[in-house]
């Protein structure tokens, strides 16, 4: 069943780890829990939305998931309160973000990959703060 976009990128927005508190900047890549799983679909364009936000202040022990049409461009943002480097190490992808900022990557869903943040200039590790994962 498709959504419109707009009503999936609010859904997006409600299920990002500072809202569901899965911005945990004490935990070790892969030791955060799973979180919630959500199927994010294409716009009219034929892009796919994706939005985590990263909070220093507001940890917690879930990440989520979001799963995707393989094959569709994902335009994954990345948003953060605190200057951070954001990492997609199985597209590798490091970009850093400045407090209060976004930063937005776009790339084709072949594979699930992670989303890390960690300290301005890290090339490793860092926090898992979200799941992208496509789906036949």
């Amino acid at each position: 069943m498709r959504r419109p976009a707009r009503l999936l990128l609010a859904g997006m927005l409600v299920l990002s780890p500072a809202a569901a508190g899965c911005g945990a900047t004490g935990s070790t890549a892969g030791a955060a829990a799973a979180g919630p799983t959500v199927a994010a679909s294409a716009d009219s364009h034929g892009l796919t939305p994706v939005r985590f936000d990263h909070s220093a202040t507001r940890p917690a022990p879930a990440v989520p998931t979001v799963r995707v049409k393989r094959g569709t461009t994902v335009v994954l943002t990345v948003g953060s309160d605190v200057a951070r480097r954001v990492l997609v190490p199985e597209q590798g992808r490091a970009v850093d973000v400045s407090a209060g900022g976004t930063v937005t990557l776009r790339f084709l869903a072949l594979g699930t990959f992670t989303v890390r943040v960690a300290e301005p200039g890290a090339v490793r590790g860092g926090t898992i703060i979200g799941r992208v994962e496509p789906w036949h």
